[in-house]
């Protein structure tokens, strides 16, 4: 299998978050958020509120919203919602998203998506964006969730990695957090490029695209 390089570090697969990172998302999770409080009796939350109640789960965020007792209706008025939403107003891949892992395959490298959402709700985004990349772990195979490790070696493993040779791809500090914790180099897509606190310029990625010098896929096209 061809190797890129990052950090001076053979990468032989790349893991990705899936929202924020290959999906932009937050339209229709947001939408979906409001119809779970409003069917949960609880009127419908403010932006202020649904930023509050974010957590690194789909499930954990409802919970959060609407609470325990509220969660056996909440849930799956979610879940209805958010799948149909994607019939109505289908969100779009991140820049650059399609273009970016056409390459990395293209290259001969493994990749692979591990995410917080549920599985049938993150398939459905995959599908939808028309992304050629499988989801190799979701929220019902990682538990503790991110920032704990254990989701993202998961996906290391079943890419047939070793931790060392692998890249995470994620949006936020709680990503830059797991892959910290999971040993496996990460970089971190910032919007508009702001970078998460505590990231360090080198594993900033202002676009998608750039991650392709950092795997050494750039180069290997130039050749």
């Amino acid at each position: 299998m061809p190797e890129g390089r990052a950090d001076g570090r053979a990468v032989r697969g790349v893991v990705f978050d899936l929202d924020g990172t290959l999906v932009d998302s937050w339209d229709v999770h947001r939408h979906a958020l409001r119809h779970a409080a409003a069917e949960a009796g609880m009127g419908e939350p403010s932006s202020a509120r649904l930023a509050a109640a974010q957590r690194p789960t789909d499930l954990a965020t409802v919970r959060a919203l609407v609470g325990d007792a509220c969660l056996a209706t909440a849930w799956p008025a979610y879940r209805r919602e958010f799948l149909a939403r994607l019939g109505i107003a289908p969100p779009r891949a991140t820049a650059h998203a399609a273009e970016t892992l056409r390459r990395l395959r293209a290259s001969g490298l493994s990749i692979g998506v591990c995410t917080g959402r549920s599985r049938r709700e993150a398939q459905a985004l995959l599908d939808v964006c028309a992304l050629d990349v499988p989801l190799v772990i979701a929220r019902e195979q990682a538990a503790p969730p991110k920032p704990a490790p254990t989701g993202l070696l998961a996906a290391v493993r079943a890419l047939g990695l070793a931790t060392r040779e692998a890249l995470y791809v994620g949006d936020t500090a709680a990503d830059l957090r797991q892959g910290s914790a999971a040993g496996v180099q990460t970089l971190v897509l910032g919007a508009r490029g702001a970078r998460p606190r505590g990231q360090s310029p080198g594993s900033h990625l202002s676009e998608l695209s750039e991650l392709l010098a950092h795997t050494g896929c750039a180069e290997r096209r130039a050749e």
